[in-house]
């Protein structure tokens, strides 16, 4: 009996071409994360109470961890087979499952449009993983005897005995706190769909139309700062992730937020501001300070959206 899943995979050339291009071979301690979401800021409060969505229901989903294949010889250790695309394909796909799996509390399947893949595009530290959990355990025991010392009874110390069911998610949260090595940092930028395509206006003076391409114009911002392939433009429902090389910042990476930041406010002058229901002003362009950054995973849907790279093109010549 056929029963309905969660669509997660877009488009799998997308996948590899991100695989292959962007994610790095982790060491032999390190893996990557990446997380099946719902967020729930994507639905009105009238979507929410029709679906029967609690306020308090989890986000996060499910995880998915992805590190070298077993190996038993240090020779082995540059083997193709430890590292391939088709296991991360199929660790993607691990999120496809029947709808039933997550439900509503009234029992409806999660809407797609509040559904997203996110990827941690650095990878983690495993050992420094294993040493703050180690180090959560040996807290939360000691703390519990001091208590019991200290004439707590059972009831008063049951959150800290809870700690030891919860080792499997205190082990997802490391995972995206404890950074590996650092391949990637992250522009997150939240700009109006007039930025994203290319725009008429009139010349003050004469009255002659002219286009304006104020994407084109972050590109050649951040070819200024960086250079072409060494940044990776990951296009999004509501604006982009620019991924770009560390080893490539020999600069204040703030400096080109206000850069940016100048082409918005000229381009607001001509078609008005990014605002949102409260009259806010959305548009954002910022460096992404987390350990290991979480983006749309390019190949998958956001909120029913195919996530893709816009650049690839750059890239060309290294494929």
């Amino acid at each position: 009996m056929n029963k309905d899943v969660y669509s997660v995979v877009a488009d799998e050339a997308e996948l590899k071409w991100f695989f292959d291009n962007v994610i790095q071979k982790p060491a032999v301690n390190e893996s990557y994360s990446m997380v099946f979401v719902c967020r729930h800021k994507k639905l009105s409060k009238e979507e929410k109470e029709t679906l029967g969505m609690a306020s308090n229901e989890t986000e996060f989903l499910a995880t998915q961890t992805l590190r070298l294949a077993k190996f038993h010889k240090e020779s082995a250790i540059d083997n193709e087979t430890n590292w391939t695309f088709n296991k991360f394909l199929q660790h993607v796909k691990r999120f496809e499952v029947n709808k039933e799996a997550y439900l509503t509390t009234e029992g409806k399947p999660l809407p797609d449009k509040a559904l997203v893949t996110i990827f941690y595009v650095n990878p983690c530290d495993d050992i420094k993983v294993a040493r703050r959990l180690i180090e959560k355990l040996d807290d939360t025991g000691d703390a519990i005897i001091k208590a019991m010392l200290n004439g707590k009874s059972l009831s008063d110390n049951l959150q800290s005995y809870q700690t030891y069911g919860n080792i499997e998610s205190a082990v997802k949260h490391l995972k995206a706190n404890c950074k590996g090595s650092s391949y990637w940092m992250d522009y997150d930028i939240d700009v109006p769909a007039w930025f994203k395509t290319p725009q008429i206006s009139a010349d003050l003076n004469t009255g002659q139309p002219f286009s304006i391409n104020y994407y084109e114009q972050m590109l050649e911002v951040f070819n200024k700062w960086y250079g072409k392939k060494n940044y990776v433009v990951i296009d999004t429902g509501g604006g982009y992730h620019v991924l770009v090389r560390t080893n490539k910042i020999k600069f204040n990476p703030h400096d080109l937020c206000k850069e940016v930041g100048e082409l918005y406010k000229n381009g607001a002058n001509l078609f008005g501001e990014y605002l949102d229901d409260k009259g806010n002003v959305k548009f954002e362009c910022v460096v992404n300070d987390s350990q290991i950054p979480g983006l749309p995973l390019p190949g998958t849907y956001q909120y029913g959206r195919p996530v893709k790279v816009l650049n690839k093109d750059d890239f060309k010549e290294e494929e």
